[in-house]
């Protein structure tokens, strides 16, 4: 069973980032049930590495997102991100510090919570802002569907 079930509650509305945090809970999963699977150290940490990596490009796209749409509170949110990359970092070396069961289910645990708060948390915040200017409808519009908030004029 999955660590983390992806629901209609921890959408924001806006495919873009719905995606992106599909993604997320994906990479978080996969973690896990490697970890719960025994797989290889390496292997482990690579998926770790990927998680890291993903998360970064995720909150930088959500924050040009925001910045584009003239969100009010756009530099708070990139603090939010700063200290979730913060607390990402300290439970990827947590990991890397060794191979110990108990302590991965805990650095799994850590992690289902730490999505849960930026989805569920920080993220709620801008939900009507992007609603009210019709983000999603905007975005669809556009032929490339990958991140196109960082190619496109602003919206």
């Amino acid at each position: 069973m999955p660590l983390i079930l992806w629901t209609d509650h921890m959408s924001v509305g806006v495919k873009l980032l719905d995606n992106d945090h599909k993604k997320l809970v994906l990479l978080v999963n996969n973690l896990s049930d490697g970890v719960v699977a025994g797989q290889a150290r390496q292997e482990l940490e690579s998926n770790f590495g990927k998680l890291v990596e993903f998360t970064r490009l995720h909150f930088s796209n959500e924050e040009r997102l925001l910045e584009e749409t003239g969100y009010s509170g756009t530099a708070a949110h990139r603090q939010e991100h700063n200290r979730l990359l913060d607390q990402l970092m300290e439970l990827q070396a947590r990991f890397l510090s060794g191979a110990e069961e108990a302590k991965d289910q805990d650095v799994m645990n850590r992690l289902r919570a730490w999505l849960f708060k930026h989805t569920q948390g920080a993220d709620q915040d801008f939900v009507s802002h992007l609603k009210a200017r019709r983000v999603d409808s905007n975005l669809a519009a556009w032929d490339e569907p990958n991140h196109v908030a960082l190619e496109k004029p602003a919206i």
